[in-house]
């Protein structure tokens, strides 16, 4: 049962309650009047959902095409595009005998039809399948099958109960009759969904998983038991995958990891790179580490594994060089970061990165060893090089410290300096280095910057900037100390 605005109703309702008169909608206090032993329990719609979509996720076993049809209590759907699927399984008539008994053994009281439109094949499975004995309809020829279902056959809600007060019952009695005068009293709603049904409007469906252009899959017909078992599947299904990736030129960058039970239930692993791969063996450690710390419940078996590449880059072939070089190459760097983030999580796993930016405190950064987060097509060399490389300081604070500086000239190098309470005499200067300020980041601040740097007569090295030009910009500038070394 359910709380509306009408008091509590009920929500849904079994066969039991059925049978004895009772109405799903119909108030709680009436049903218990008609049906004393009446029990109930609050409706949870939120988790009906959930589990639509994990049921609509474990019919991937037989298309990569599926999505759920919510619908009222009683009434949900699963949508499936078999196109091309279904000569791998002998036939439509025995995958859809796979499905339909997979549901029935979870309790579900399913029915199912094939047609050559998705309106026509969601009419027959709830109006014509139900009152076939197997429980399932196929259609091969549109017309005839649509003009004998009912007018609700058309998803068109409650102009379904408008046309019933014509007259109007089936979906034959309003195709033969003028299209403007249906638009005009019943909308084009009803137009849409009609050319829908025939075929003569094109209609998508939105999957839940959304297909992948490289994917692996192997099917067992006798379930897998064994964790031994399970990762050399894997083994063979990656290196299946990585032969189509090599084959144009790609490498991975995200995985999915599908292992189907044999109840329904799936196990998602994910998976990110680095860097682009298609090393077998090592994409393979990779997710066998994921299976070893995920510690998933085989249950009964899997009898379906399927490995996705949800995103890919460009990666060609490496030539070995003449001489074996036994310093750190930049693929044995990523496969190792990518063997530490499984062992320790991406986010205690930090790599440098330069940032396009010349401002140095934003030149450089950190980010998440293992590159999931980001686009497949990310590239890190988008930077400025540095203009003096060899004349920056070993030591940049992250955020410049200020200080108070005396020059000869406004715009003259400093001749002493106060920091962290300490006065500096400068023996030594060179600069400035100018750097102009980012107006499309700070737009509140978009002073430039005079670098120096400086020796003092202690021999320590500093740099400093002025921020702010005299006269121009500002007419007391600002002094910060940004490194030593």
């Amino acid at each position: 049962m359910h709380t509306t605005t009408g008091g509590e109703r009920l929500y849904a309702i079994n066969a039991a309650a059925e049978a004895a008169g009772l109405q799903r909608g119909q108030a709680v206090a009436d049903a218990k009047s008609l049906e004393p032993g009446l029990r109930t329990a609050p409706a949870d719609p939120e988790t009906d959902q959930r589990l639509l979509r994990a049921f609509a996720r474990a019919c991937g076993r037989w298309s990569p095409w599926c999505a759920p049809d919510p619908g009222p209590p009683g009434q949900d759907g699963i949508l499936l595009d078999i196109t091309g699927c279904a000569r791998l399984f002998g036939g439509e008539e025995r995958l859809i005998g796979e499905a339909l008994g997979a549901a029935r053994e979870q309790g579900l009281t399913a029915y199912a039809a094939a047609a050559p439109t998705l309106g026509l094949a969601w009419g027959l499975a709830r109006f014509h399948a139900p009152q076939d004995p197997s429980g399932w309809v196929l259609s091969e020829d549109i017309r005839p099958s649509l003009h004998s279902l009912p007018v609700e056959a058309l998803r068109i809600g409650e102009t379904a109960t408008q046309l019933r007060r014509f007259g109007l019952k089936t979906i034959g009695d309003i195709a033969g009759m003028p299209r403007a005068n249906l638009v005009r009293r019943f909308g084009r709603d009803l137009l849409r969904r009609l050319d829908q049904a025939r075929g003569d409007e094109e209609e998508v469906l939105d999957p839940l998983l959304p297909r992948t252009p490289y994917r692996a899959r192997m099917r067992f017909p006798e379930a897998l038991l064994l964790l031994d078992s399970l990762k050399q599947a894997v083994r063979e299904t990656t290196h299946s995958l990585c032969a189509h990736l090599e084959a144009d030129g790609l490498g991975l960058r995200r995985a999915e990891l599908n292992l189907y039970r044999v109840d329904g239930k799936v196990h998602l692993i994910g998976l990110g790179t680095a860097a682009p791969a298609r090393d077998g063996d090592h994409i393979t450690r990779l997710l066998n580490e994921k299976l070893d710390r995920a510690e998933i419940d085989i249950g009964f078996g899997i009898d379906v594994v399927e490995l996705r590449a949800s995103a890919t880059s460009p990666l060609g072939t490496q030539q070995d060089g003449l001489y074996d070089h036994k310093g750190v190459s930049e693929a044995g760097l990523a496969a190792l970061t990518d063997r530490l983030v499984i062992r320790l999580g991406a986010e205690r796993v930090q790599r440098a990165t330069r940032r396009p930016s010349h401002i140095p405190e934003r030149a450089a950064g950190w980010r998440d060893g293992g590159l999931a987060s980001l686009p497949a097509n990310t590239a890190e060399t988008h930077h400025p090089p540095d203009r003096h490389p060899t004349d920056r300081p070993l030591l940049i604070l992250t955020r410049p410290e200020p200080a108070e500086a005396v020059a000869e000239i406004p715009d003259g190098p400093p001749r002493s300096f106060t920091w962290r309470r300490i006065r500096h005499l400068v023996d030594k200067a060179e600069g400035p280095e100018r750097l102009a300020p980012e107006w499309w980041r700070d737009r509140h601040s978009s002073h430039t910057r005079d670098y120096f740097r400086v020796e003092t007569r202690e021999g320590r090295r500093f740099w400093l900037y002025r921020e702010g030009l005299f006269g121009l910009e500002t007419r007391t500038p600002q002094w910060f100390v940004h490194g030593a070394s």
